[in-house]
This record gives structure tokens, sequence and C-alpha cells, in this order.
């Protein structure tokens, strides 16, 4: 009884981390816009800052209020605290371990920081002698302020915008100011109004080639499995993560699948394969049953559940909450950056990568940071097993696994060793 008990503990947990960090679908993005339009169009009136700016980024940096930021600490703009701010607080992972963000009592709180955030701040003041109606301006203006690094942000805002309609808050801002609707703020509400809002349009898939208004390549809404970095006071500060992205040209978002029944531990691919196989990154992952010394970690398709992630093409799955997408003939890890709209070098850092490393068919590659713990404490080695193959099907950081087993990465893992998981 308790064997089973706990099994089917295992299975629940498996299925809430799949729908905490499986991202959001358009459904989602749409619930957000609705639920946030009235203060975001309250804040156009308050502050000149364009309702379809202030969406598209909570969106962005809250993974649509999913974020553990949003959960735990109602931040929708992940704000930092900075050295001037008196009000509770939360600490979070981040670029740093246990980094200090602002936490609010209410989301309305957060909409109202994030408007002081930009309109206080001389480094965003450029911003407000643009169009208020001028959201592309916007987003490209954030982005040369420093709000993120990211070299996409601003298309990726911009995207989200024009792909879910979002500038029709803009217009109905317009449209209340003209019918004197505002006239009693901040005592309004959406009924004592005239103007009906436009029927919510149905979902018009981007080209994949529609690249005419905004760069050489089609820009996509950050990934949202984590939410997205939330950024700094600092131009030079790390690009965010995280996040919203584009829904996936001509393809309908992917629906999560059903948790797999189990199956044998994912096939692997062999560290004696020939030199010439080594370099080709189109080689067939070589699956052997006899202990080897496994570095490549890789899966097949459906081994995994899948993530209703809608901002890319690829097959997005999840393993100890953390996305990942499997490698095809002929990806290379810049192409897989470019495909969820990333740098090379944090994807191979995710991974824990160096150098001119070539991917293989079928091998695993995490498109965010890998966690530093997994629910289960221990892990029994299988094979003559190398810590790195560890750390990719465990989907935890290399050098947390080192640490917490105070083993060097080139250590030597013998078959049936226990490796600890957790501090």
């Amino acid at each position: 009884m308790k064997k089973t008990k706990v099994i089917l503990l295992t299975i629940i947990a498996s299925i809430s981390c799949v729908s905490l960090f499986g991202q959001y679908t358009e459904e989602d993005i749409y619930a957000y816009i609705e639920r946030y339009k009235e203060p975001a169009i309250n804040k156009m009136y308050e502050y000149k800052i364009p309702a379809s700016i202030t969406i598209a980024q909570g969106i962005f940096e809250s993974a649509c209020g999913m974020s553990h930021l949003a959960k735990d600490g109602n931040n929708h703009f992940g704000i930092k605290c900075h050295k001037e701010w008196e009000g509770d607080t939360i600490l979070i992972d981040d670029d740093e371990l246990q980094e200090c963000f602002r936490k609010y009592a209410t989301v309305e709180e957060s909409f109202n920081d994030h408007s002081l955030f930009l309109k206080t701040r001389p480094r965003y003041s450029g911003l407000f002698e643009l169009d208020v109606m001028d959201y592309a301006g916007w987003a490209k203006g954030l982005k040369a302020a420093g709000y993120a690094t990211n070299p996409e942000y601003a298309n990726r805002l911009i995207r989200l915008i024009e792909t879910y309609h979002i500038a029709r808050l803009d217009t109905l801002y317009q449209e209340r100011l003209a019918n004197g609707y505002f006239k009693n703020y901040p005592d309004v509400h959406p009924e004592q109004t005239s103007v009906k809002e436009p029927e919510k349009p149905a979902v018009q898939p981007v080209p994949a080639n529609d690249d005419s208004r905004i760069s050489p390549e089609p820009a996509k809404p950050h990934k949202p499995h984590k939410p997205a970095k939330q950024h700094t006071d600092n131009p030079t500060a790390k690009p965010a993560n995280s996040q919203p992205a584009n829904p996936p040209a001509q393809k309908q978002p992917a629906k999560p699948a059903p948790a797999p029944t189990p199956t044998p531990a994912p096939a692997q691919e062999s560290a004696t394969s020939s030199a010439a196989d080594a370099n080709e990154a189109t080689e067939v992952a070589v699956r052997e049953e006899k202990p080897t010394a496994l570095t490549v970690f890789s899966a097949l398709k459906g081994e995994y559940p899948r993530a209703d992630y809608p901002f890319t093409d690829r097959d997005v799955y999840v393993n100890n909450r953390t996305l990942f997408v499997i490698a095809e003939k002929g990806d290379t890890y810049a192409k897989i950056a470019r495909d969820v709209q990333d740098k090379e070098a944090r994807i191979k850092k995710y991974n824990d990568v160096t150098g001119n490393a070539k991917l293989k068919v079928g091998q695993v590659v995490y498109i965010e940071r890998k966690n530093s713990a997994c629910k289960e404490p221990y892990y029994k080695v299988v094979n003559a097993e190398s810590m790195l193959y560890v750390a990719q099907k465990c989907a935890i950081s290399l050098k947390k696994l080192c640490k917490y087993n105070n083993i060097p990465e080139t250590e030597k893992l013998k078959k049936d060793r226990m490796l600890k998981l957790q501090k």
C-alpha cells in the first residue's frame, strides 16, 4: 500500500510539474489580456504608457501570471528590489542565487509600480516624448534604454502586440478619452462608457517569412517555461531568459500530451562511436545496452511529456520542470538558439557545453537553465555514466551535482553508485 501511495504521489507531482512549467497557451494570453486590460488602460491615462506595452511586458515577464514571482510575489514585471525599495521582498534564484525582488500585496500594486518605475527613472524619459499610440517606438525605446539586453526584446513585444491585437486597448483608451470616460478618474468603471470593445479576433498565425515590419528573421515572443528573466536597472545586465514568444508559424500550439506510460530508461548514445561518427552532427544516436562511458544523453519522441509551448515550431518536452528539445538532423546549438529566440552561448551554458561541441541526432538540448535539485533525492548509476550524462538525464545543474557529491566533473562513475540529487 505504501509503495502504491508513493507511485501515485510521484505521478501527481509529475502532472503538476507539466501543468506549471509547460508554459502557457493562446487561451492563457487572451485571458491575461482580458483580466488586466482595465488597469493597463487606466495607467495609460495616468502615466501615458501604452496599454499594449504594459500588457505585452506583463505577458512576457510573468508567463501570463504563472511564474513563481507572479504567483508568490504579485510581481508581473520582474522588478528587482534596488536600494531605494522599502516594501516587502521575495528571494528567487535568477541570474544569481536568492536575488531580491519586489513583492506586492496585489497585482494592481505591481502595475502601479511598473508605471512609476518607467516614469521616475531618467533613462526612460525619452519614451514619454513618443506618441502614446506608437507601441513599436515604445518597444524599441525600452530595449534601447536597457530594460532588457536580449537583442530580440523589442521585436518580441511588437510581435506579441500584433499577433494578439493588443493595440486595440490603445484604441479603446483613445475612444474613452474622447467620450469623457476619465473625467471622474480614478472613480471610473467600464460600464460607464458607451464605447464597446472590439470582439476578440480569431488567432491569425504569423506567416513564417513575415519579417517585413520587424527583422530579417521572424521574431517570436519570449519562451515563458519559466518566465522571462527579470530585468535589472543595469543596461549591461544579462539578457532576459525565459519567456514568451510568438505562436508558431502556420502551426497550432502543441497540446500537452499525457504523461507516457513507464518505458525503459531513455535510450543512450555510446561514447565508443567512431571518431568519424563523433564529428558528424547528423550521425544517428548509437543506442547500446552494454555498460559504456556514456556522455551524451538522448531521448526519443514520446519518452517525456510534451510541453504546451506555442512559441516555436519545434516540439518541446519537459524533464524535471525543465524544457528541452531533441536534436534533429542538421541541428547545431546556433540553429536551436535561433529557433527558440535565445543566444547560442546561453543554450550551451544550459547544457554545460564548452567549445565547438557538435550535436547528435536524438540528443537532449535544454532551452532553459536546469534545476538545482530533483524531487528524487538520489540517482542510481545504471551504466558507467559520466557526471555530465547524469546531469543531463536528471535535468540538474552539473555544478550542483558535483557539489552535492563532493566529486569533480571528471569523476568516473561505477555502476550502482548512488548520487545525491539534493542538498
